[in-house]
Formats: C-alpha cells, structure tokens, sequence
C-alpha cells in the first residue's frame, strides 16, 4: 500500500515536471512558469499532507525521492560558485584600463559603488530582525549545525591559500576571490609591458566568462523543476505558515529597498541637487529599469540622464553607468544577499548580532558585488557567493526564487539609480558637474 502511493505520486510528480517542460517548448516566460511552479507544487504538497499527513511513511519516503531534484538542483547551484567567482572578479579588474587620471577617476567610481552596496547590506541585515522573519519552517530540509561563523581573524586568514588545486575543489570561495584578485593585477601589468599579450589575456577572461554564464543560464533554465520539487517538501512536511514567510520575505525586502532609496536621495541633496528635482530628471532610466528588471539593458538611458539632465561629465557618466552594470549593485547584490543571509542565519540558530556575523557578512557582500552582472538571475549569483562565504547552506535561494520576480523590479531600479547617484557624487567630487544644464533642469522642473 506504502509502495503504491509513492509510487502514483511520483508519477503525478513526473507529469508535472513534463508540463512545465511543455510550457517552456512553447516559449511560456520564465516568471510564469517559475510562478506556475510554485503553484504546483504547493497544491501537491498540500495534497500529500492531507492525505498522507506531514510525518507519515509516504510523505518520508516522497520527500527522499523529490530529493533527486531538489537537492540536484541546489547542487547544481553550488557547482556554480567557483567558476562565478573566478571569472567574475577577474573579468572586472582585467577591465581596468586608461590614464592615470581615468584610473583614478575609476577607484572614486568604484568606491562609491561599493561604499553604497556597504551601506546597502547594513539595511538588508536590520530588516530581518525589525520585520521578525523567520525561515526555520523553510530551511527544515536544511541538516542543523551548531556551526558558527568563523572569527574575523580567521576568516582573513582563510582568504590566503596553501595549496592552489585544493582552493579550487573545496567549493571554499574565500580563497578564490584573492586568486582572481591576483591573476586580475598580473594581467593589468603585463597589458602595461605588452598590450598584445594583455588583450589576448583579457579576451580570453571574457571568453571563459562567456562559458560560465552559458553553463549559469542552462542551470537557472532549471529553477521551475526545482521549484516545484522544493516547494512540494516543504508543503507536505510542514504547515502553511511558509507561505506567509514567503510573503513576509517579500514585504521586508521591498522595505530594506526603499529605506536605501532614501539614503540615495540624502546623498543627492548633500551634493547639491534638490531631491525633487533629481527624481523628475532620472525618472526615466528607472521607470525603465523597473519594468524591464535588467540594468545592463538600461545603460543608454542611465548614461543619457546622467549628462543631458543632471550635467554629469561624460567621462563620470560612462565610468559610474558601465562600472555599475557589474560592481557594486544595491538593490541586486546589497539588499537582497544581505536578508536572505541574515534570514538563513538566524534560522539555523546562529547569533546574527555578533560582530563576527555582522562584519564579514558586510564584507562579503561588497567584495561579492564585484562582478555580478546587471541582467537575469545576478542577485541569486550574488546571494549564493555571499551564503557560501559564510559557510552558510544554499538550499533556501532555490525556495525564494519562486517569489523572487515579486522583488526584481525593486532591486533593479535602485541599482541604476546607485549608478546615476555615483556619477552625480563623483563628478561633483571631481567638479565635473555643469551646473548650467543642471540649472537649466532645475528652472524647467519647477516651471
């Protein structure tokens, strides 16, 4: 009898991965079908625990097998970490290039982008605590550990490897960061001693890049099917409280997102652009970002508002928009890595408001931001680099990319606005900004 019912529900399982794979045949749009998973499997997971009871033996035995995919898919997910972070950390630094003066102009650039993301992070991890979530009833599949977050010496300590074969199969990203660091400075300096060679170098970086995004993308083209297996565990085994958590999960990160916006606007006035003002002039770009969810597809417009309406110097401009595209994005690789790894952590017991939590995580996320991409599926790179960081398990990104589209538009449009924020900064800092066209702007806005 036990058999029988593992086995019809297996098939009921495997006819709905073939619908959803049917969906994808005929171009149905990833949101939907992530949505349409979601769906699924928390109706079949409902089902299950009706029928079979959260504890009972089908429900156990269904979950081993539902496992295949679930966890298949998270391990997927973890085989990613490595390539992501050697290809993305060294294709941004190999990209450096120019004056001395462009170089200097590119650090100001940068630091404020990261600087941003810091702060960024800050608000992600307070929202956790402020809103209460709690993801235990989530991350229930997830094995308990009493483990604890590795001391800051240490953890410094842990970025320098001893051995460079063992740095690359330990699926450790701490030391992968200072070896793509590293190889991305000897690339600089032997582009300076032979640009040739140097651009051979660099084309090659970005040919690999183009592998491990390729590879990136066939894997997230799997998250309905993991969806639906992780959402159907978690409903058969536990109540419908993680629909909630779900839902709470949403409401507080589009508050952490807002709480950085106004932070952005402060940064504005203090650089002399009326908040008001600044919002009529970069309207564009961001209602664009919002509704295409892609940074990298706003660039044009992020740069266009930078210099025809807020007078930003091109050069400012063009460095703050293409920089921003792939370090450093608020919303995309600060906000959102920042409460998913508060939310795992506290979950799994660990004391978030120790300093040995606090300033890694701060740490991570902002070197972490360092080359995430401004296109689909950066913030769950972002947030699986920084979880893995941590020490922390990834299982819990693979739930909340069922709801992770609710939030996309919100992450994206404040990374552009941090992109046209930095400009502005900076080519104040570098008094670049022409205030002609910016008061042009200003008298044509309270007309």
């Amino acid at each position: 009898m036990v058999i029988s019912a593992v086995i019809l529900i297996l098939i009921i399982f495997t006819l709905l991965i073939a619908l959803l794979a049917r969906l994808a045949r005929k171009q149905i749009g990833f949101t939907t079908r992530v949505t349409i998973a979601l769906g699924l499997g928390l109706v079949f997971g409902a089902i299950i625990q009706i029928i079979f009871g959260s504890t009972g033996e089908v429900t156990t035995l269904v979950k081993n097998w539902l496992s295949i995919v679930a966890f298949g898919f998270t391990k997927l997910l973890q085989f990613l970490i490595v390539p992501l972070v050697l290809v993305s950390i060294l294709g941004a630094i190999s990209k450096v290039e120019g004056s001395v003066r462009a170089a200097r102009t590119s650090i100001k650039v940068i630091a404020v982008l990261l600087g941003t993301t810091a702060i960024s992070a800050v608000i992600g991890f307070l929202v956790v605590p402020i809103f209460g979530l709690n993801a235990s009833d989530l991350v229930k599949a997830v094995e308990k550990t009493d483990k604890v977050p590795t001391d800051i010496p240490t953890s410094l300590l842990n970025i320098i490897p001893n051995n460079l074969f063992s740095a690359l199969t330990t699926n450790n990203a701490l030391p992968i960061v200072l070896i793509a660091v590293l190889l991305g400075f000897a690339f600089l300096l032997i582009k300076r001693e032979n640009e040739a060679l140097g651009q051979r170098l660099a084309d090659g970086v970005d040919a690999a890049r183009t592998v491990v995004m390729t590879v990136t993308d066939l894997v997230i083209s799997l998250t309905p099917y993991g969806v639906l297996a992780l959402i159907t565990r978690v409903t058969a085994a536990n109540d419908f409280r993680s629909v909630l958590t779900l839902l709470q999960f949403v409401l507080a990160t589009f508050a952490a997102l807002f709480a950085v916006f106004i932070i952005h606007l402060i940064i504005v006035a203090l650089a002399g652009i009326p908040p008001i003002v600044y919002l009529k002039k970069a309207a564009d770009p961001l209602l664009f970002a919002f509704t295409s969810r892609s940074s990298a597809a706003t660039l044009p417009l992020t740069i266009k508002a930078q210099t025809d309406k807020l007078g930003v110097s091109p050069i400012h401009a063009d460095l703050a928009g293409s920089f921003a595209t792939t370090i450093g994005q608020n919303g995309c690789a600060g906000v959102y890595p920042a409460v998913v790894a508060t939310l795992v952590a506290s979950s799994l017991g660990i004391n978030i408001w120790s300093l040995s939590f606090i300033l890694p995580l701060i740490l991570y996320i902002t070197v972490s931001s360092i080359g995430i991409a401004g296109v689909g599926g950066g913030a769950t790179n972002a947030t699986i680099l920084v979880l893995s960081l941590l020490g922390l398990p990834i299982e819990l990104v693979a739930i909340l990319v069922s709801v992770e589209f609710l939030v996309d538009m919100g992450r994206t449009a404040l990374n552009v606005n941090d992109a046209i924020v930095t400009g502005v900064v900076v080519s104040r800092w570098e008094k670049g900004l022409d205030t002609n066209i910016l008061q042009q702007e200003a008298r044509s806005s309270a007309i």
